[in-house]
């Protein structure tokens, strides 16, 4: 498994960590938003518990044996140093997932690392720069899969990256006036990769998107792409458990409803965190 900083919401989930970033955002529709920041990230398991293999992939040459986890809880505050407090929240919570990792080493190049489920998982987000009242999300599942290719087992390199699938139901409401609640279907992918050595740390590319749609007819339907994140970084190791993460990121939000002309916001970031993980 490959470590990304505390936005990825895909395969760290048996690791606890705590963080802070000095960033500088801008690209905000209102001008006042644009500055230095604090963020604050974190990300917490309140328990787990190891599974057995199932004796039906005993058979296999590579049976994955599972770990469960139990309150998933990963997180980000976003405060303003110049009078603005705290601008964005956002908190996700899973109550149940599962692990599944490879019970030995793979002799191959390129090999599956690892595939993670989760059920019931929820998200919310209030930001004040992309004028986000709030977006709530209720996921029936997040199901993904991460792989690794090296190119030798001595090499101190590999590429590695994983894709998951959300699908489930969300809400949302922007601080523009004249724009109602909207509540729609919403289905979307995250995915990640990484080029990473031994010594000189990972180069990475973390990402999310998120689409609403409608069943109804396009004309009187409220379909919302929900989120966009695009993040690219580098993680360097400090030390066994401190971690610096250097990275710029872009969030989107936009908001159609119909009639009215779509409502499309958007702010970017470079920020350096330090951040503290244990097991």
């Amino acid at each position: 498994m490959f470590s990304f900083h505390a936005e990825a919401e895909i395969w760290d989930i048996h690791e606890k960590s705590f963080g802070a970033a000095i960033a500088y955002e801008d690209k905000a529709a209102d001008p006042g938003f644009n500055g230095a920041k604090l963020f604050i990230d974190g990300r917490y398991v309140f328990g787990s518990q190891q599974g057995e293999v199932s004796e039906r992939r005993k058979c296999c040459s590579m049976p994955s044996k599972p770990e469960y986890f139990y309150g998933l809880l990963n997180g980000q505050l976003r405060f303003g140093f110049e009078g603005a407090g705290m601008e964005c929240v956002r908190l996700d919570f899973t109550p149940w997932g599962a692990l599944y990792e490879p019970t030995i080493e793979s002799t191959k190049d390129l090999q599956a690392t690892g595939d993670v489920l989760k059920l019931g998982a929820v998200r919310f987000i209030s930001d004040d720069p992309l004028d986000v009242d709030y977006y709530l999300e209720l996921s029936l599942f997040r199901a993904g899969r991460a792989g690794a290719y090296q190119w030798s087992k001595e090499s101190p390199q590999a590429v590695a990256g994983g894709v998951m699938l959300v699908t489930g139901w969300s809400w949302a409401e922007t601080k523009v006036e004249g724009y109602s609640e909207v509540s729609n279907p919403f289905a979307g992918i995250a995915f990640n990769l990484a080029w990473e050595h031994d010594r000189w740390g990972s180069l990475y590319t973390n990402n999310r998107f998120v689409n609403g749609f409608s069943f109804s007819n396009p004309s009187r339907g409220h379909p919302m792409v929900r989120e966009a994140r695009v993040t690219f970084g580098y993680l360097k190791e400090l030390t066994g458990n401190l971690d610096l993460d250097i990275y710029f990121e872009k969030k989107s939000f936009y908001f159609d409803e119909g009639g009215l002309p779509g409502l499309y916001r958007m702010s970017r970031a470079a920020a350096v965190d330090l951040s503290y993980r244990w097991q």
